[in-house]
């Protein structure tokens, strides 16, 4: 039962990501619409938040991705 519990929170985690990531590419597009002389910087603020989101994105996948058991 405790594998289960890991695994589902490790998947709740990614899909959380996804979701802000997917928010966040959303927001600028819309941005980059309206305001088109700042296309630059909000690309590159887009790029920034999307990198340190997978990297909190790694580090949370390499804690989940070892189970250790005592037989």
């Amino acid at each position: 039962m405790k594998k289960v519990e890991l695994v589902l929170s490790f998947m709740k985690h990614i899909v959380w990501g996804l979701v802000l990531q997917g928010l966040l590419s959303v927001l600028i597009g819309i941005l980059i619409f309206m305001y088109p002389d700042l296309l630059g910087m909000l690309v590159g603020i887009g790029l920034v938040i999307s990198g340190l989101l997978a990297f909190v994105l790694a580090i949370k996948v390499n804690k989940y991705s070892s189970f250790k058991f005592k037989i």
